[in-house]
């Protein structure tokens, strides 16, 4: 159990370590337990450089802020490669991160069936490949009867 010192470290391990591992597949994390009393970290730079932290009595959130501000990427930068991403953006594509959610949004699409109901001709019972398809119209189905489990013939539900 960590005393007071030790615990933002021990949240921020808790909370963020399992996310850093995920989102930084390049590099390697490791963590090594009551190694010392004193709650530290160390960044090994790629030149050679070591960049120790000191972790005591900081929350999780100031030890995340600390590390993002020292090792982490500047605004400017961060937003740069947001706009290049954007840039990337094809303008037939649609989805999520592009300039169209859905392709009923494109100028001459039938509009998403979420909105309006279908024609006819598009909904699947009328496709002439479909099994059930009758150029004159819908197929009219004979009437059946069901059978209840007192053997008595009843009509189905909703065909009265």
């Amino acid at each position: 159990m960590p005393n007071e010192a030790q615990k933002g470290a021990s949240d921020f391990v808790y909370w963020h370590w399992t996310q850093l591992l995920f989102k930084n597949p390049e590099i390697q994390f490791v963590r090594q337990d009551n190694i010392s009393i004193a709650p530290f970290a160390i960044a090994f730079l790629g030149d050679g450089r070591e960049v120790p932290f000191d972790l005591e009595w900081m929350t999780h959130q100031e030890i995340g802020d600390v590390l993002r501000k020292t090792l982490g990427k500047s605004t400017l930068v961060r937003k740069a490669e947001e706009l290049e991403k954007m840039a990337k953006c094809h303008p037939a594509d649609f989805g999520e991160n592009c300039q169209r959610q859905c392709i009923c949004e494109v100028q001459g699409q039938h509009p998403c069936t979420s909105l309006i109901y279908a024609p006819k001709h598009i909904s699947e019972s009328w496709r002439c490949d479909h099994e059930n398809y009758n150029p004159e119209g819908p197929k009219v189905y004979p009437k059946q009867k069901f059978v209840d489990s007192d053997l008595v013939e009843r009509d189905p539900p909703g065909r009265q």
